[in-house]
């Protein structure tokens, strides 16, 4: 797996697979002695961020238009009864709370996932020591994971849509106010 590949790069580290990533990685850390400033400790971060979605894609998947990827995650959130359809799973899965570090380290030790009532409730979790953020941009990242991804920092409770919409939508605005103008 990719998080215990990870860690076995580092010879004086011993990766224990019933703790959590970020213990582990803490762990690490102190062991290869780098402190805040340390140039490594941002490569190591790098690295283990990596590892984290690599992991995540291993034991979810990374297509988001697989409905058996989709019913696997509802099963792990324990959604019952598991929906028959891609955007019925995509509905359940969005509407549960779920820190990301969790779910991935759930897989590996067998502890069930904490669900949390409201993204409130899931981003105080999300933002207390150790703080288990999930890396937002990643070059590994699959449409499963990015599906799941919620702002924690600055959360945004409007509709969902994707920017290339967005993008057409004020480029057809901007046309009509041309054309509006007599400017075409």
């Amino acid at each position: 797996m990719p998080l215990a590949a990870f860690f076995a790069q580092f010879e004086s580290f011993s990766f224990n697979a019933n703790q959590s990533s970020n213990k582990n990685f803490d762990r690490l850390i102190r062991v290869i002695k780098c402190g805040p400033q340390d140039p490594r400790r941002r490569a190591v971060q790098e690295g283990f961020k990596d590892a984290l979605v690599q992991e995540f894609n291993e034991r979810f998947g990374t297509d988001g238009n697989d409905l058996s990827n989709w019913q696997n995650l509802c099963r792990v959130l324990r959604i019952v009864p598991v929906p028959d359809s891609i955007q019925e799973c995509r509905q359940c899965v969005w509407d549960t709370h779920v820190n990301l570090v969790d779910l991935v380290d759930s897989a590996r030790t067998g502890t069930p996932v904490k669900l949390f009532a409201s993204l409130r409730e899931l981003t105080a979790y999300t933002l207390r020591r150790p703080k288990k953020f999930f890396p937002k941009e990643n070059a590994y990242q699959g449409g499963l994971l990015k599906e799941l991804l919620r702002e924690i920092i600055n959360p945004y409770f409007g509709k969902r849509r994707n920017g290339s919409a967005k993008r057409k939508e004020r480029k057809k605005k901007q046309k009509a106010a041309r054309t509006a103008g007599g400017g075409d």
